[in-house]
């Protein structure tokens, strides 16, 4: 890259990919082309996904794949999968069918309350460090 950027979150999506190309690629063109052929046609469809991130330009496409034949409690479930890789895919859909054949897969649920932690690194003042929530 030439050189730090500021304001980069101001400029519009064209003008970030504008200075991506320019800054990271060689071939400035095939960049620009790259990151614009994923943007959706549906223009209203394609604001909804800018708006998901900050300094979204462009969108990221993996298979959507579905894993049929799981029986769960007794139902039976296709599971969905956004996965590269097919023999992940191939090995739970051949795993769904042994298990259907063998009782399924059976779930309860324990319970609903999660215990978990927050570490707060808090250097001010040691006598009252909860006045800043």
């Amino acid at each position: 890259m030439s050189k730090e950027i500021k304001g980069f979150s101001k400029l519009t999506k064209k003008e970030k990919i504008e200075w991506l190309s320019k800054s990271c690629f060689k071939d400035r063109d095939s960049a620009k082309k790259i990151l614009t052929q994923y943007w959706n046609i549906d223009s209203n469809l394609q604001k909804l996904h800018d708006e998901f991130s900050e300094n979204t330009i462009s969108n990221y496409y993996l298979p959507f794949a579905i894993a049929p034949n799981f029986l769960i409690n007794n139902k039976i479930y296709t599971v969905p999968m956004t996965i590269e890789e097919s023999s992940v895919v191939a090995a739970a859909s051949k795993a769904a069918k042994f298990w259907m054949k063998n009782g399924g897969f059976k779930a309860e649920v324990i319970d609903s309350e999660k215990i978990g932690q927050v570490h707060f690194l808090y250097s001010g003042d040691k006598k009252n460090p909860f006045r800043i929530f």
